[in-house]
């Protein structure tokens, strides 16, 4: 990770109720908020391309709604949908167009970022903590988890394997103490997409 971004407080593996294990419920999720990075990069670079074309003296960065409509929300939730947008303003003034989003690749950004009250986090059974998603039923678990009224902002992500690729079996969540908003600079692996899932 690059130093630059905000480093999460805690990591720690996630699991299922044993009533209901796997993660095919998380994954359409996955895929709704790869799309939003998709569609802010193929807007982004051609929106700062012409900002820094001739004539233009001071950069301007897209507006809210500009940005609301070349980026479709889909089937992100509100508060997520939100402050993604608002990140996207506050990237491009801090970095005044010269700076690119991370290339959307599914080794390299498969995550899912959730601010406050996109979820709750409420005491489970034998000290364990239960992670409730907002539009998803069945929580995760997760142990070890203090100050729980300190997390403003999680990423919920598959683990890394030994290749680089996203594990369909092992998931983890980091926890963030106070508001983050989103991080639309945000990568789960600086691996090169090229090399993923390659033997060195």
């Amino acid at each position: 990770m690059e130093s630059n971004l905000p480093r999460w407080s805690v990591r720690l593996d996630a699991s299922r109720p044993s009533d209901n294990p796997g993660w095919s419920d998380i994954l359409p999720i996955i895929v709704h908020h790869y799309q939003l990075h998709t569609q802010a990069v193929e807007f982004l670079g051609p929106y700062n391309a012409r900002q820094r074309g001739p004539g233009n003296r001071a950069y301007l960065p897209p507006s809210k709604e500009q940005l609301k409509a070349a980026i479709k929300q889909g089937r992100v939730n509100d508060f997520t949908y939100q402050a993604f947008i608002n990140s996207l303003i506050k990237f491009c003034e801090t970095t005044k167009g010269n700076r690119a989003l991370p290339t959307p690749h599914p080794s390299v950004i498969h995550s899912i970022q959730l601010p406050a009250p996109a979820f709750e986090c409420t005491p489970g059974p034998n000290g364990s903590t239960m992670v409730k998603i907002i539009g998803v039923e069945t929580p995760l678990i997760v142990k070890n988890l203090r100050y729980t009224d300190d997390i403003k902002f999680i990423i919920v992500r598959p683990k890394l394997s030994k290749l680089g690729t996203a594990s369909a079996k092992e998931w983890e969540v980091l926890f963030f103490k106070g508001y983050v908003g989103y991080i639309p600079e945000w990568v789960d692996t600086n691996l090169n997409p090229r090399y993923s899932g390659i033997y060195a």
